[in-house]
């Protein structure tokens, strides 16, 4: 069988160009797909912070692939904590059809509290990699990601710079008591 890899870490820590570097790299035929609920970027591409970009599927569920999947060996998921927890028996469908599976999504929000889905997707991850950002205050290894505009108190909130910034432990501790 196939592995699961999972990519997370704070927001800016790179998760996306990870996952992009990482599909670019196999020999395989593979397939990138994104939530529908993420409208950052146009619809049928995924872009870094830093401007690259790769062709993706936008979707409701990772189901509504499966029609496609014929000749693909890899699917890589970018912002894994937006779809709903149905995403877990969609991973284990994908793993017993032989596909190997790398996802890239936050584990935790804002108040860095864990996302159910990305929590669930790590216990069954084969690996996991937790990749840090720069403290947007000090420039320490940032683990944290700050909502800065917090009118807003749902759990997801679509945005990049203009919402968030990464933070240090330290950073982050002052600003939240």
């Amino acid at each position: 069988m196939k592995e699961i890899q999972v990519i997370t870490g704070c927001m800016f820590a790179g998760k996306t160009t990870e996952l992009i570097n990482r599909l670019r790299a196999t020999n395989d035929n593979y397939l990138l797909i994104k939530p529908a609920i993420d409208n950052r970027d146009s619809e049928d591409v995924v872009c870094t912070h830093d401007g690259v970009e790769e062709k993706a599927i936008r979707v409701r569920k990772l189901s509504d692939v499966f029609t496609l999947l014929s000749n693909i060996q890899v699917v890589g998921i970018d912002e894994a904590q937006f779809f709903a927890e149905s995403i877990i028996d969609d991973l284990y469908h994908l793993k017993e059809k032989n596909i190997q599976i790398i996802i890239a999504g936050l584990e935790k929000d804002y108040l860095n509290k864990p996302f159910q889905s990305m929590t669930k997707i790590i216990s069954m991850s084969d690996s996991v990699i937790r990749l840090h950002a720069t403290c947007h205050n000090c420039g320490k290894d940032a683990t944290y990601s700050h909502r800065k505009n917090t009118n807003s108190k749902q759990q997801l909130l679509i945005g990049a710079e203009n919402f968030y910034e990464a933070l240090c432990e330290e950073c982050f501790s002052n600003i939240i008591e």
